[in-house]
């Protein structure tokens, strides 16, 4: 009997001992994360006890947990921070979050960390931005993945990376921001580019689908951008790094149906935007029911998309007269398929305001093209085929007679709308046939104007 005992005691011990420890896999240290059970009953817990990020691995179990995280430094370097099952599973709640004895703003917050890896993960209900990786002015985040994320209902942002250099936000998805679902911003010049890949993901619900401020060397193909006031929006503004934003690509993507007005006062989702400034004492705010957006946009190529049911402009480019780094040149519209055949028409495929050099359009199907009454160029001054004559183009951010006319005059009165949900008296309006069972936003919904 004694000599079982002390057997039995020993087993006891090595398994306290194997508990106690992270368990191993595939080389890795696992940091088990749950409700009850485990070592950790939360993340930040785990993440505090991580050592090297590239030995380690966070697998949260199923569960909510009404916490911020935060990670700061590159010893995290090629961590994994991942869920056990689908998204919906392990969820990261911001309501009644906190960190650090202060209210949680980010789900997770990782600065100056290379290759973290976040995947099947939900977060939601923060009031700045769920899944967020940066760097300081002079360090770097390079290569990060989110992958089969899920974000909704964030302040600001959903899927969020900026001052990063390469990574992806793949098979992801996210609403109900009040800016966009995924944003790559203030991405460094460089030499040999790392790019950024943004696939298979859907974006629906948002004052944005993607936004992009400053951001370049991103390739944004294979998406769905539907139900968002503006569905793909590259831009530049003087208020981040690495002005203008350039060099990158839209592609192969469905973007349909943006003409979500989150103006109206029964939207579930409100604008964390100020505005771009104000002319005459009145707000400047981005345009909704448009599909793609170029905002002082250099070098981006337009091609393969489907674009369609977008009620003012399919794709839309110009630049910024207030500041002359947010130029609209050298954008490549090609090969894109416009209103679904005729069944599910934009109102215009495209506008130009008639600035900057070298944006040119070329074999798309449809195509409408905007040209205003007042307009002082042609169509060919405003859309020029590929590749664009010297001829076409103001070569400078002043775009086609000035703020009260022409082809500035229209968006200015457009982006002025007083009220902004005004917007909305502009567009043409149609009825969307069918499409992969998704429901269009009725504005009828969201109460009256204002």
């Amino acid at each position: 009997m004694k000599v079982r005992l002390g057997i039995a005691a020993a087993l006891l011990a090595l398994v306290g001992a194997v508990w106690a420890a992270p368990a191993s896999a595939k080389g890795r240290d696992v940091f088990k994360v749950c409700k009850h059970g485990c070592k950790y009953d939360s993340i930040q817990k785990a993440v505090d006890k991580v050592k090297k990020g590239k030995k380690s691995i966070v697998k949260v179990k199923p569960g909510t947990y009404h916490e911020g995280v935060i990670l700061r430094g590159h010893k995290y370097d090629k961590l994994i921070i991942t869920g056990t099952k689908s998204p919906k599973k392990t969820i990261l709640n911001g309501k009644n979050a906190r960190i650090q004895g202060q209210p949680a703003q980010n789900g997770i917050d990782a600065t100056n960390v290379d290759g973290l890896k976040m995947k099947q993960l939900w977060a939601k209900n923060y009031p700045a931005n769920g899944l967020f990786v940066h760097a300081d002015p002079g360090d770097h985040c390079h290569g990060f993945a989110m992958v089969k994320d899920w974000a909704s209902f964030n302040g600001s942002y959903g899927l969020f990376a900026k001052h990063c250099t390469g990574g992806k936000i793949t098979e992801s998805k996210g609403w109900g921001h009040g800016d966009s679902a995924i944003y790559i911003g203030e991405t460094p010049p460089q030499k040999n580019p790392k790019w950024t890949d943004i696939s298979n993901d859907k974006a629906y619900e948002n004052v944005l689908g993607y936004s992009g401020t400053n951001s370049k060397y991103v390739d944004i193909h294979n998406n769905l951008f539907y139900n968002n006031g503006a569905g793909v929006v590259p831009n530049t503004l003087d208020s981040e790094l690495f002005e203008p934003n350039a060099n990158g690509k839209i592609r192969n993507n469905k973007i349909f149906w943006n003409n979500f007005n989150y103006f109206l006062p029964k939207s579930p989702v409100q604008t964390v935007s100020g505005g771009l400034g104000t002319i005459g004492g009145k707000t400047i705010n981005y345009p909704t029911g448009a599909g793609v957006i170029l905002f002082g946009s250099d070098g981006w190529q337009v091609k393969h998309n489907d674009i369609f049911g977008n009620f003012y402009w399919g794709v839309a480019s110009f630049s910024d007269p207030f500041n002359a780094a947010a130029l609209n040149e050298n954008n490549r519209i090609v090969h894109n398929t416009m209103g679904r055949g005729g069944s599910d028409t934009n109102r215009f495929d495209f506008y130009n305001d008639g600035s900057g050099k070298g944006t040119c359009y070329r074999d798309n199907t449809s195509s409408t093209f905007d040209v205003t009454a007042t307009a002082e160029h042609p169509q060919a001054f405003l859309y020029p085929t590929c590749p664009a004559p010297k001829s076409a183009g103001t070569g400078t951010n002043q775009g086609d007679g000035g703020v009260t006319k022409g082809q500035v005059g229209e968006l200015a009165a457009y982006v002025l709308s007083d009220p902004p949900c005004s917007q909305e008296d502009k567009w043409v309006r149609h009825k969307h046939p069918a499409y992969k069972g998704i429901t269009p936003i009725d504005t009828k919904d969201l109460g009256k104007c204002k």
